[in-house]
């Protein structure tokens, strides 16, 4: 499984407009082959923004990165982020019984 950690720095008057985006994103790659999970998370302190998916395999990741949801996406946010995005790629095997 890969697990993907993507951090979003977004400028805090664009926060609701991006999450908004967000949503046809997250709908659209729930139900690409490969997926496991994606989800958008808001940290309770400082405000920010990450992404956390999950995906069978890189293949599938890749495959994801291509589509046009994606790509609209990030054209659809480029002038609301403050940095690039801080990807972590992660290679997770999930435990039985916990």
């Amino acid at each position: 499984m890969i697990i993907v950690n993507a951090n979003l720095p977004v400028k805090e008057e664009k926060k609701d407009e991006v999450i908004k985006q967000a949503e046809t994103l997250i709908n659209a790659s729930r139900t690409h082959e490969g997926n496991i999970s994606y989800n958008l998370y808001q940290d309770v302190i400082d405000g920010s923004l990450i992404f956390i998916e999950k995906w069978e395999s890189q293949e599938a990741l890749q495959a994801h990165m291509q589509t046009p949801e994606f790509i609209e996406f990030g054209e659809a946010i480029k002038e609301s982020v403050t940095a690039p995005l801080g990807i972590k790629l992660i290679v997770g095997e999930e435990i039985e019984g916990n």
